[in-house]
């Protein structure tokens, strides 16, 4: 995991090494040759209705809270006729207050002390015949766990860390033409609260991917590109029996265990971007895919011999098992985005995108998500923005169920000096059970939450 820490600042070394430093005013951030970096920090308060994610029922109630916000960030942007460079970096830190110490619930049990994120892109060669390319990401998240905490001293965080990095080849035969053949190779571990396990370890699940992408474009009008792409993706998980986390709800027919297999997916797609009239831009993608699973990799698990016959993990026959692969329905993906500037400084987005993804607790999940969008910038200094958006999802294999998430979103900033700006947003996030089975084995998994931030941005 410490790939991603230790190649961004080679990358940095790279781009910068040979470069005089010049000095610069606050809001003219840091000028160093033919590079910008920009450091900036972000401080305010961030309030939650459903702070644990609950359903809001007598056995987990909504918790609200209040917490203080800190996130130091980073850009670097490097620019030269060898090397093209940009990186960004944050840290952020959350500390939730507890108005209430005398109830049994315990907000700071989500603090979160560990969030970090970055993401680092370096080309070599840029407008040569051949050149390179190698792009890195790295973060460190902590997510609210669906189930309320009422310990002290424990965590109520579901923690992700994942590094991808990709690197290979571009190809550019002539000005309008380019192909990439690249490798890619990436890391997840996913750790759960302690309560949440019976395990004497937090960590949940490691998987590492990996696997070949080919990319192709042409640019036949000047701000105009088709795109073509195909890759292939080998997924390895560590363990192939995890625990059902998660409440002994009456009437489930999940045993102790799920089967969680090994899988080998496909995609190719293809399409055309770009800026149609000075105020039209728009994509569309299509194209199909498959994800198969290897539904032996559970049963191979040295840990299966001691579970036959207590769950029906070790079934592979039935509608809802652990060898359920993508149907050619889920395969077909498509990415369509349309966005409209009617006047200066506004822009209007809608999208539609239809795909799938490997999931953590069960095989795969199959989603829809639509949004609307709204952004706009007054006297260069107020910003305005609004979102709306659904999405469907449709989990597959052991674990079957449908959600509907719902979210909206308004946000605001407004730019006080070069150097520091105000900011206010709301969101609401809605998760709806639309499984046939809702009111019973799954009637957890929904929530409603509205979430609000206020702060301030100084920016060097």
């Amino acid at each position: 995991m410490q790939r991603g820490w230790l190649l961004s600042p080679a990358l940095v070394g790279l781009a910068l090494g040979f470069s005089p430093v010049a000095h610069a005013e606050p809001g003219d951030h840091i000028r160093v040759g033919e590079s910008v970096i920009t450091p900036s920090v972000t401080t305010g308060i961030e309030a939650h209705s459903n702070l644990y994610l609950s359903d809001g029922g007598a056995q987990s109630p909504e918790v609200s809270a209040l917490a203080w916000v800190l996130k130091p960030a980073v850009l670097v942007d490097a620019k030269g006729r060898v090397v093209l460079f940009n990186l960004g970096a944050d840290y952020s830190l959350k500390k939730f207050i507890d108005f209430y110490p005398e109830d049994n619930f315990h907000p700071e049990n989500a603090d979160q002390f560990g969030n970090v994120s970055v993401n680092g892109a370096l080309q070599l060669f840029p407008t040569s015949l051949i050149g390179g390319k190698l792009a890195d990401r790295f973060e460190n998240q902590a997510i609210p766990a669906e189930l309320p905490t009422q310990e002290g001293n424990a965590t109520a965080n579901v923690v992700h860390t994942g590094n991808d990095l990709t690197g290979g080849v571009v190809v550019r035969p002539g000005s309008a033409l380019s192909f990439e053949a690249l490798g890619q190779v990436g890391y997840d571990n996913y750790e759960v609260p302690d309560v949440l396990t019976t395990s004497t370890s937090s960590v949940y699940n490691n998987r590492l991917q990996y696997g070949p992408i080919v990319n192709g474009s042409w640019k036949f009008l000047p701000k105009t590109t088709m795109n073509a792409s195909f890759s292939y993706n080998f997924l390895r998980w560590e363990n192939h029996l995890i625990e059902a986390v998660g409440p002994d709800v009456e009437g489930s027919e999940l045993g102790a265990y799920i089967g969680k297999p090994d899988a080998d997916s496909w995609r190719a797609t293809a399409g055309v971007t770009g800026q149609f009239t000075q105020k039209l831009a728009a994509s569309a993608i299509l194209g199909f895919g498959a994800m198969t699973y290897d539904e032996q990799s559970v049963l191979d698990d040295p840990f299966a011999d001691t579970l036959a016959g207590s769950s029906n993990e070790l079934n592979t026959t039935g509608s809802d098992t652990f060898a359920d692969d993508t149907t050619i329905g889920d395969g077909i993906l498509v990415n369509l985005q349309v966005s409209y500037a009617p006047l200066r400084g506004q822009t209007l987005t809608a999208g539609y995108r239809k795909d799938f993804q490997d999931a953590v607790f069960t095989n795969y999940v199959a989603y829809n998500f639509v949004f609307f969008r709204y952004e706009g910038t007054f006297q260069n200094r107020l910003g305005l923005g609004g979102e709306l958006s659904y999405r469907m999802d449709e989990f597959h294999g052991e674990v079957a169920r449908a959600d509907q998430n719902l979210g909206m979103k308004v946000n605001a900033s407004y730019q006080i000096t070069p150097w520091l700006s105000a900011g206010a947003a709301g969101t609401w996030a809605r998760r709806a059970c639309s499984a046939k089975d809702c009111d019973g084995v799954f009637y957890s998994t929904q929530y409603d939450d509205f979430s609000g931030t206020l702060g301030l941005t100084f920016t060097y």
